[in-house]
């Protein structure tokens, strides 16, 4: 296992040792979406500066999303679980006792928006780790939340992984010389950005102000 937990480190030793790359994108995916240390994993990061390497075809896209898919779901279902089995008393345990606005905000918006914030709250940075353990603790019920939860996990690695990986092939094709090509693979991954930006501009400030008041559980 890597010593060094960054992007580059994490990475290089995924690329000369392939027979853990699962079990280290489960780790990260894991971490990341634990509600108590979340914010201190960069499994983001690697995820999506790995989709360079199966683009360039170093690592498989099957392990990087199983290993990443089972480690988020894995992560997810524990936080849901201390929330259920602590309730408010979670305020009292770091990082929330000095921070109480992550877990406020998190609360607000599952109250919200119930099952939909914790599929899209995954791809939400502030929210990852925390939508979890406020589904707990505000007693969703276990079957929609592992719903949701496995649903968003599923989609959550390919849109990660997919624009590293793009670029990795368009750049390919334009050095074998197919120009037609990487064009249209620019004009795809280009598109595909664009409408990621727009939609979040357009629609986040809707998800965290308004919204149904009854949660959806």
């Amino acid at each position: 296992m890597p010593a060094d937990w960054s992007i580059d480190a994490v990475l290089a030793f995924i690329a000369a040792n392939r027979a853990w790359g699962t079990v280290v994108f489960a780790l990260l995916a894991f971490g990341e979406s634990l509600a108590f240390i979340g914010m201190l994993v960069p499994a983001t990061g690697v995820l999506i500066a790995a989709g360079a390497l199966v683009g360039a075809g170093v690592i498989s896209f099957w392990e990087l999303w199983i290993g990443g898919t089972v480690g988020a779901v894995l992560g997810d279902s524990i936080s849901y679980w201390f929330g259920r089995r602590f309730g408010p008393e979670i305020q009292r345990y770091p990082p929330f006792r000095t921070r109480p606005h992550l877990l406020a905000a998190a609360e607000r918006v599952f109250t919200r928006w119930g099952w939909a914030a914790v599929f899209f709250g995954r791809f939400i940075g502030p929210l990852r780790a925390t939508i979890p353990l406020a589904a707990g603790m505000l007693a969703m019920r276990p079957a929609a939340f592992q719903m949701a939860n496995i649903g968003s996990a599923v989609v959550w690695i390919p849109v990660l992984i997919v624009p590293g990986a793009a670029a990795t092939i368009l750049v390919d094709e334009f050095r074998s010389g197919n120009e037609t090509g990487a064009v249209l693979i620019g004009l795809v991954l280009g598109a595909a950005i664009l409408g990621a930006v727009v939609a979040v501009r357009r629609y986040a400030p809707r998800i965290l102000g308004n919204g149904r008041p009854d949660g959806g559980v």
